[in-house]
């Protein structure tokens, strides 16, 4: 054992020795030599990992962008929905529309010829030969005819006239405006089909229905199966038309039901969507407006109408929804684009081939394909970003991914790319750059001789170094081209700088963390001011608008329901309150218990300050009742309004607030206390800046605690 010591010792004494009798020139060469060589490796591994990390960054910030661009499409497409939807649940013509047809629907059989046993059979063969083999071949399950057969005899006439006996071809049957036999229900269809048509044509929508208070379908466009049933017994009682017709029908005018894609029968088990609306006339419900959301819609808006290429997805990228059971809600664009390679990739993650049937019969993954991904369920637990996942498909992707806002229906947005297409120019360069560097070896052998004779360049580098940094430059690196003392003070250089930059970029973060705490604490002409070191500040304002609004009914919640909850519901309010005082140019002061304070005219001085709180305060209303009807819930808001001057300013040290004071704030607290809930109360100051505006009605006199007499004024909303 001590043999072995003693040899290893004396080779490593003999490296040494060996390098010791060098010349200098040598010695310089070899340690230039190394250093370069290892120079390269450095840099060409850090070109491939800084150019992945770009790629990368080029790439995720490409799926972000695109996926805001797609969930504001998306959104936007179901408020302009739910606007058609309104505005066609409260035209007098749908009303006139709903009462006319539901009224002659009952009386069909009375008017009519009754359906004789060759009608029947008629229908029968109809349901047989044309609807059920096309039903059990896109959901892949045997059907029974007679299952969808209509049990009403009404049922059975009607959709005899206009579906059986129809000589247009499905898909086609919408052609036919009045079945010829005579009936009252036929000469209505006969007035209002063609309007009806023109709209589903005009809105894209896939169909438009007309359902009466008993559940009875008394009209659609195209004439499909669910025609003239009930949404209340039968099949179809359990379909998504049915839950929104149930959902609207409890609802007040303008409101806009929606349900969920489900496969849906009667359109031969394609996905289906449905938003509806209740139609009124006057207080009198008469019925529910629904329309079939087209799938074809969201699927042109998430694949661009195929155009993924010129979209910068490449040949793998793609934009889809995802509903709350992790399905597809619009479809993939390999099944798109290559529907063999779709089938084959499902077949290999063991899907089941009646699945898979399935999916080649209908040519659609919506409802079909599972979305499971770890981006999918972030985004499902209300996150939003971008994660490297195995997506739908088994390939790794990365995958941007949001939850979408609309009411109704609980959908995330995904967009992604695979990883595979996205590192394909790296792993090019990488294999350019190790050819380039075998060049580059001989070179560097070559410039060693002539760079070892110029030993007192990294002195010159060094100073050079030290005058750039004396200049204000950041990203100073003074290269190490030797393993002596000059070689440690470069690097003892090198540290300096990097130390330093860290340094002022950590003093750049908390800058920057201390100004975004002011400006969530106070109203922003106020946090610039405590930037500046004003830490006392106190102003008067002669000519301002207070308003106080206080949620009622908030205590009474809190027995109600759990403490998190009510507090959850109170936090909602007040954001929206929050969000709403930012879009009318009003400073929010405080919150106390169910109060909210907030000022306009103070920081910024308004001409228009009373009619911005005003407009603020109708908001305030109607935010709250928002809040009832989506939690069910019976909060009131009373507000009360006066004008006048404040004095506003800091207090406190250790924890510094931003309040108002005067005789202006606590009338606007009085008057706040005497109104009504759901009301606004304003004082004779608001009422004569605003007279020309607003209508008002006289609500009697408050006396305030100096005995002073006040007249206040309910506004008329």
């Amino acid at each position: 054992m001590t043999d072995k010591k003693s040899s290893v010792t004396e080779r490593k004494g003999f490296g040494v020795r060996g390098f010791n009798r060098l010349s200098i020139q040598s010695k310089l060469m070899t340690m230039l030599l190394a250093v370069s060589i290892g120079s390269i490796v450095v840099i060409a591994y850090e070109g491939y990992r800084s150019g992945r990390l770009a790629i990368r960054d080029s790439v995720v910030e490409r799926l972000v962008s695109l996926r805001g661009a797609k969930a504001s499409q998306i959104e936007e497409y179901f408020r302009s929905l739910r606007g058609e939807m309104t505005v066609l649940g409260k035209n007098p013509s749908t009303a006139m529309a709903m009462k006319e047809l539901s009224t002659a629907f009952s009386s069909v059989l009375s008017e009519s010829k009754s359906i004789d046993a060759a009608s029947v059979d008629g229908l029968r063969r109809f349901y047989r030969d044309e609807f059920s083999p096309r039903l059990a071949e896109n959901s892949g399950q045997p059907v029974n005819a007679d299952t969808f057969l209509p049990s009403s005899i009404l049922a059975r006439y009607l959709q005899y006239e206009y579906i059986a006996d129809n000589a247009n071809d499905i898909g086609e049957k919408q052609k036919l405006d009045d079945a010829g036999d005579g009936s009252t229900y036929s000469q209505f269809h006969n007035r209002y089909h063609p309007i009806f048509r023109d709209i589903v044509d005009e809105f894209g929508y896939y169909d438009l229905f007309l359902i009466d208070n008993d559940g009875n379908v008394v009209y659609s466009v195209y004439k499909e199966v669910d025609f003239a049933t009930s949404l209340l017994l039968g099949p179809y009682a359990r379909s998504s038309l049915a839950d929104a017709y149930r959902d609207a029908q409890k609802q007040n005018s303008g409101y806009v039901a929606i349900a969920d894609f489900s496969f849906y029968d009667p359109s031969y088990g394609a996905p289906a969507a449905f938003m509806a609306t209740p139609i009124y006339e006057e207080t009198e419900l008469l019925g529910v407006l629904a329309v079939q959301v087209p799938v074809d819609e969201m699927n042109g808006v998430m694949t661009d109408d195929g155009n993924w290429r010129q979209n910068g997805l490449g040949e793998t990228g793609e934009s889809f929804l995802v509903g709350s059971d992790l399905t597809l809600r619009s479809d993939s664009r390999v099944l798109i684009e290559d529907p063999s390679t779709y089938i084959e990739a499902l077949r290999n993650q063991q899907v089941g081939e009646e699945e898979l049937a399935i999916v080649e019969a209908m040519q659609t993954s919506v409802l079909n394909q599972k979305a499971t991904s770890e981006a999918v369920q972030k985004a499902f637990e209300g996150k939003n970003g971008v994660d490297t996942v195995t997506n739908y498909l088994g390939r790794r992707v990365i995958s941007a991914y949001a939850p979408l806002d609309i009411r109704g229906v609980d959908w995330a947005l995904v967009a992604e790319i695979d990883e595979a297409e996205i590192f394909a120019p790296i792993a090019v360069f990488a294999w350019r750059v190790l050819a380039a560097s075998a060049g580059l070896v001989l070179l560097i052998t070559l410039a060693s001789l002539w760079l070892a004779r110029a030993f007192l360049k990294p002195v010159n580098l060094l100073g050079d170094g030290f005058q750039r940094l004396s200049k204000g430059h950041k990203e100073v690196v003074v290269p190490i081209l030797a393993n002596d003392e000059l070689g440690e003070l470069a690097r003892s250089f090198n540290r300096m700088v990097i130390k330093n930059r860290k340094t002022n970029e950590l003093v750049s973060q908390k800058t920057q963390e201390t100004e975004s705490l002011l400006l969530n604490m106070f109203p922003e002409s106020v946090a610039k001011r405590l930037k500046k070191g004003d830490s006392a500040i106190a102003d008067e304002a002669e000519s301002v608008t207070v308003v106080f609004a206080n949620v009622l009914n908030f205590q009474k919640l809190t027995y109600e329901l759990k403490p998190k909850k009510a507090i959850a519901i109170l936090n909602e309010v007040v954001s929206a309150l929050d969000e709403s005082t930012h879009a009318h140019g009003i400073e929010k002061i405080k919150t106390t218990g169910s109060e909210y304070l907030a000022v306009s005219g103070l920081s910024v001085a308004r001409l228009d300050h009373a009619k911005r709180v005003i407009d603020f305060a109708i908001e305030a209303i109607r935010i709250v009742s928002q809040v009832n009807r989506e939690h069910g819930t019976d909060l009131r808001l009373r507000v009360g309004v006066h004008t006048g001057s404040v004095m506003a300013g800091t207090v406190g040290s250790q924890r510094l607030i931003y309040d108002v004071w005067g005789d202006t704030v606590v009338t606007a607290h009085y008057v706040q206390s005497e109104a009504a809930p759901d009301s606004i109360f304003v004082s004779k100051a608001v009422v004569n800046s605003l007279v020309d505006i607003y209508e008002f009605e006289p609500e009697g006199d408050i006396r305030l605690k100096n005995d002073e007499k006040v007249a206040i004024f309910r506004v008329k909303t």
